[in-house]
């Protein structure tokens, strides 16, 4: 007796679905918190995991080409990453994987020099700096890549844990530089802090809850090169306006500041014995523990834990309702 063509459609379309949405459940958030970072580990800069007290390091590219910038996505299933890996050496993009490694894509069609990516709190956008005309610009895309926004002229976004605002850096890239923040939903931005004179301020970081950045401030009014070292780590109160300094000003530059997801703790980058480390400091005080190996140079990029991910979307219950529809018209 010969299949009724109906339902052999219907069977092929519901094997399609399932696929397509299986691809999306295995992309599976680790079980316990990670800190994602890039290293010169095997002569080449790559990306890799380790648990949040420097232990058990993970490779996870092992493309010829440089990748840097990980950013994990809310729910902990992806990483977004700058590469070189489609270019020539030096044109970066922005390229997405599943959290195991596996699965690298590019999120835009069309190449352009992207980077210095921040996830939208509920996953679904992206902000980042492109480099174009001589200069920083911030956009905005969806993370399918389909449709670009800009926004405003500057670099390094971070998007607010509310969602609605981005804080970004103003200044060229040899001249001081200073915070605005910019409202997603009207598009008008104003600066921030500090709001007077020069100000070095740079690789600001939203805490957790929203009340407080992190930054890596040259708190002087005149920059000097044999200085430079005085750059480290504060924290600003939005509430209060008031700054506290976390790192203190011996030994090298600290930078680029990351928050724990419990926002007890920081992460930053400084130099040690001329190789650039990690280091784990708590906000409320005491000493900075380094996490990395001296022997080789890290470059930090994001600090994922599933305790305070945002959830999964439920595409399992996606798969039930259309293969029982299917069953009800077989």
């Amino acid at each position: 007796m010969g299949r009724n063509p109906y339902v052999s459609f219907l069977f092929a379309l519901s094997c399609a679905v399932l696929y397509a949405s299986t691809c999306i459940v295995f992309a599976e958030a680790p079980a316990t918190a990670k800190i994602v970072f890039s290293s010169w580990r095997h002569r080449n800069l790559d990306i890799y995991l380790m648990n949040p007290d420097g232990s058990e390091e993970v490779r996870l590219t092992h493309h010829r080409a440089r990748d840097a910038g990980p950013k994990w996505s809310p729910s902990g299933e992806h990483i977004l990453f700058s590469s070189d890996r489609d270019g020539a050496p030096g044109d970066w993009d922005l390229y997405l994987m599943d959290a195991d490694g596996s699965n690298v894509r590019r999120v835009f069609e069309k190449e352009a020099a992207r980077g210095r990516t921040t996830w939208s709190p509920d996953g679904k956008q992206i902000a980042y700096s492109r480099w174009e005309q001589g200069k920083f610009f911030i956009y905005i895309a969806p993370i399918d890549g389909k449709k670009e926004e800009r926004i405003a002229l500057g670099s390094l976004p971070a998007w607010s844990p509310d969602g609605t605002e981005i804080a970004f850096s103003v200044g060229a890239p040899s001249d001081p530089k200073r915070i605005s923040m910019l409202d997603v939903r009207t598009r008008k931005h104003k600066f921030f802090f500090p709001q007077k004179g020069p100000a070095w301020v740079r690789h600001h970081a939203w805490s957790p809850e929203g009340d407080r950045l992190a930054f890596a401030w040259y708190n002087r009014v005149e920059f000097r090169r044999e200085n430079a070292h005085i750059e480290t780590i504060y924290i600003l109160n939005r509430d209060s306006m008031e700054t506290q300094q976390i790192v203190g000003e011996a030994g090298g530059a600290a930078v680029n500041p990351v928050w724990s997801p419990r926002g007890d703790e920081l992460l930053y980058e400084q130099v040690d014995n001329r190789a650039l480390q990690i280091f784990r400091v708590a906000v409320d005080g005491g000493p900075p523990v380094q996490l990395t190996n001296p022997n080789f140079s890290y470059y930090l990029g994001d600090w994922f834990d599933p305790a305070f991910a945002l959830p999964v979307s439920p595409e399992p219950r996606l798969l039930t309702t259309t293969w029982g529809q299917v069953k009800i018209r077989d």
